[in-house]
């Protein structure tokens, strides 16, 4: 017997791209109506990484003044927001095709652990803003020595020696 491996979105993928395509093509969206979150803003696509030490966040935002670029921390949440906007169009001119976004983006995410947000830096460079965010000392994975009687100078019984966890 063949297993047949089938996706519950397959059906519903092609509908969803002429969705997409009629929204675009209709009203002028940018990106159509996939790339906006509930809220109407679109969103930044980031990358986000995570060292024993750190975390590492890269959200794209081309085209993106880093004047126009606002990062928060508060309470274990990081907001990102980026603004940027479109050209005007000179007289005579007529826009065929606009795919670029424009106006304001915005990203919000939980970090997992705290951060030293004092000793954040952050770098923007050719449209991608890196943020290095260290954790601070408690958030940070420690290793504890397990130690058996004989090894506290208690002469106890049973120990089987040392193990590092």
């Amino acid at each position: 017997m063949i297993r047949t491996r089938i996706s519950p979105l397959q059906d519903v993928m092609p509908l969803w791209k002429v969705m997409d395509r009629f929204i675009t093509d209709s009203f002028g969206t940018q990106h159509g109506w996939s790339s906006w979150d509930q809220t109407g803003l679109r969103t930044l696509p980031l990358e986000v990484y995570e060292t024993p030490d750190q975390f590492v966040v890269r959200a794209v935002a081309p085209g993106v003044n880093p004047d126009d670029l606002n990062v928060e921390y508060d309470a274990g949440t990081l907001t990102i927001r980026a603004k940027n906007e479109a050209p005007e169009l000179q007289d005579g001119w007529k826009a065929h095709l606009t795919e670029f976004g424009y106006g304001e983006s915005v990203r919000q995410l939980r970090l997992p652990r705290q951060v030293d947000i004092d000793a954040a830096k952050s770098s923007f460079e050719h449209g991608v803003l890196t943020l290095i965010l260290p954790k601070v000392a408690d958030a940070r994975p420690h290793r504890i020595a397990i130690q058996t009687p004989a090894q506290l100078g208690t002469g106890g019984t049973g120990s089987t020696g040392s193990t590092e966890a």
